[in-house]
Parts: C-alpha cells; structure tokens; sequence
C-alpha cells in the first residue's frame, strides 16, 4: 500500500526537524561534493552546519517559505527553499552581506571561499527587473527518492506561481535534477555555469507561468 504523500510550507516549529532532514540530504549533493571534495570533511562540515541550520532556517522563513514532504508517520523526508524577489535579486546592504559571510565562514571553514565562489557565480546569472520565485536548493533524503516527493513539492509552488502569474528560476546542478525540472516546464537559461577545477556545470533555469492548470505535469 502506497503511503499518502504530504507537501505542505514549514513553519517555526519545524526549523529542527528541517535541519536535521536537509542535514542528511545534502551530504551526495553534486555541487557540495565540489566545494568539499574529501568525503570525511562534508560530513564534518553537515554537523557543524547543523548547529547553526536552525538560526538559518528562521531567517529563511522570514524571506522567502519552506515546503516539507513527508509520508506516514510525518518525518520530514524532503524540502525546497523558495525566495521571492520582487523586482530581480535584491542588493544586500554591507551588514546583511557581513552577517552571511561570517555565515559561511562558520558553516565551511576552509572550505569557504570556495562556497563564496559558488554565491557569486550564481548571483550574476540571476534574472533582472522581474518578479519570480527562486528555488535556492531541494533536496529529499536518499532513501526516499524517486518516489515523487521532488516533483510534489515543484507543482505545490509552481501552483502558486501560476495563479499569480509570477516566473520561477533555479539552478538544475545534474542531469536527473534537469530531467526533472524539465518536466516541470522549466527551459535552459543561458550557458551553464563552469565551476573551476574541474567542478560541475550548473544550468541555470526559467519556467515562464502557465495560463491553464490543466497543463501541470502529474510526475
């Protein structure tokens, strides 16, 4: 018997549990993988992001929302992290850009400015003087994939998208997550993005809004 399927957004009370979930989905991330390449050291960089996740995720819920997926017994096994930018990404004043930096700092170590790198790059790709939803990163705990919890939570916002009538863009960071997005209405925008040394390539996306619900993919 298939478990019922559940998106719904985060609220406060489930920054612990968000954390602890993006904590054990993030650790064969593609683009983490480059930034960290030592796999000792990215689960020793995963604990000590940890202790600072819950502050992260209270922040994130101020700026943008936090959509859950879980089945059964209501465990968080997969989330996306949306922003909202009204009118292209915004300039972040020197404290906001200081209070990230020390951030990342914290959370990567020696590893830092090569997350710092990873910022930037995407930052300049980002589309300008349009409103649209960013989908920063997603991720479902690998015991749990492809079992429709990515796919769930894109249409649960992609709704909100298109009844405003509002874009979406991301960085697809592999070919399963591109195949995904792609059936989910998202387009290349652009060349992808080279990190160096050898790094991955990030495509970065666009879904224009859809005028008919009808068109939403089930998968």
């Amino acid at each position: 018997m298939t478990e019922t399927m559940t998106v719904r957004p985060a609220g406060p009370d489930d920054a612990g549990a968000v954390a602890l979930a993006l904590g054990r989905a993030g650790l064969d991330e593609t683009v983490f993988g480059w930034v960290v390449p030592d796999e000792d050291a990215r689960r020793a960089r995963v604990e000590a992001w940890t202790e600072h996740a819950v502050g992260w995720v209270s922040g994130m819920l101020d700026a943008g929302e936090i959509l859950v997926a879980y089945q059964g017994n209501g465990e968080i096994l997969g989330l996306s992290v949306w922003e909202f930018f009204p009118d292209g990404p915004a300039r972040s004043d020197p404290a906001s850009a200081a209070e990230q930096a020390a951030l990342v700092a914290q959370a990567y170590d020696e590893y830092a400015p090569r997350m710092a790198l990873v910022g930037e790059l995407t930052r300049e790709r980002h589309p300008a003087r349009e409103p649209y939803w960013y989908l920063q990163q997603m991720a479902v705990v690998p015991a749990s994939r492809g079992q429709g919890l990515g796919g769930a939570m894109l249409r649960h916002q992609l709704a909100r998208a298109d009844a405003a009538q509002i874009g979406a863009y991301l960085e697809a960071s592999s070919p399963r997550n591109r195949a995904l997005y792609e059936r989910h209405g998202f387009r290349p925008r652009g060349e992808p993005i080279r990190l160096p040394d050898g790094g991955p390539g990030i495509q970065p996306m666009w879904r224009d809004p859809r005028l008919d619900p009808a068109t939403t993919p089930t998968g």
